[in-house]
């Protein structure tokens, strides 16, 4: 029976997922920091508890031995300082979750001998685009392990001799409470853009679908859910145009955040 281990599983797309690879007779190994979740039988066959931050922990992940293995573990920002202004703690803890840790794991499977092909899939962002000040660690996060997995993976499949494969796929917005978790950036304009977005994103199960389809075809190194036009035309603005997309990000704080807002309406009494 084949094997394949899922961090993250106790959310949104990681249960999904789970739970499709159950479906299809996998052994379903999830991974969660979470020490009280439940699940078993539905979304994994075994649970392991992990803190995701060492090396040590990437290494007793890998010892599992497994075909296959998805990096789906991420933190968005749900606490939120004055002023709008990233936490630090939440800044330390969001890099390393959503990109330190899981290219630890990479280069760890690259330092040990397989006798059998590993895939390494991390689970990236269309957010990877381009910079945004309503979700900027998150943002940060998914460009770097974006870059690092087009950078290091050609590295790592050549060394392995071909056996072991990094791949990215880059899903957007999935349908559910998780999406929500910037809003208390926002202001009532800036709400109603998110609220539209999140209202037609595809629900977890579909996108789960498709990244297994995409995995088990085997072709292309970076999948991509479809991308808003708009992510599009940022992406392109902050590639080629940097110091306009840098205006651009200032004008969207100043019109669709509480604190944007309320500086227009200080400088008005003024």
């Amino acid at each position: 029976m084949k094997r394949v281990i899922i961090t993250g599983i106790s959310g949104t797309l990681g249960k999904a997922l789970g739970e499709e690879y159950l479906r299809e007779g996998w052994h379903v190994i999830g991974v969660s920091r979470k020490k009280d979740f439940e699940g078993k039988g539905k979304s994994f066959s075994e649970l392991h508890t992990s803190p995701q931050a060492s090396v040590e922990d990437a290494a007793r992940l890998l010892d599992l031995n497994p075909d296959l293995l998805i990096l789906n573990a991420g933190q968005i920002e749900t606490a939120i300082g004055e002023e709008g202004l990233p936490l630090t703690e939440m800044v330390e803890s969001m890099n390393r979750v959503n990109y330190t840790w899981p290219a630890v794991v990479a280069t760890e499977a690259g330092n040990r001998p397989w006798d059998h092909p590993l895939e390494i899939i991390a689970i990236g962002s269309i957010a990877d685009g381009a910079p945004s000040p309503f979700g900027p660690v998150y943002h940060a996060g998914k460009i770097a392990i974006h870059y690092f997995w087009l950078g290091v993976g050609p590295i790592l499949y050549y060394s392995s001799k071909g056996k072991v494969k990094m791949r990215l796929y880059r899903p957007g917005a999935i349908k559910g409470p998780l999406a929500w978790a910037p809003v208390n950036r926002l202001n009532e304009k800036g709400y109603k853009i998110r609220k539209k977005r999140v209202d037609g994103a595809p629900e977890a199960d579909r996108v789960a679908k498709d990244i297994i389809k995409w995995i088990e075809k085997g072709k292309g190194w970076v999948g991509t859910w479809d991308e808003p036009f708009t992510f599009r035309i940022f992406k392109h603005l902050h590639s080629f145009f940097p110091n306009l997309s840098y205006k651009v990000q200032m004008l969207g704080w100043r019109k669709a955040s509480k604190w944007g807002a309320q500086m227009n309406t200080d400088e008005h009494d003024r």
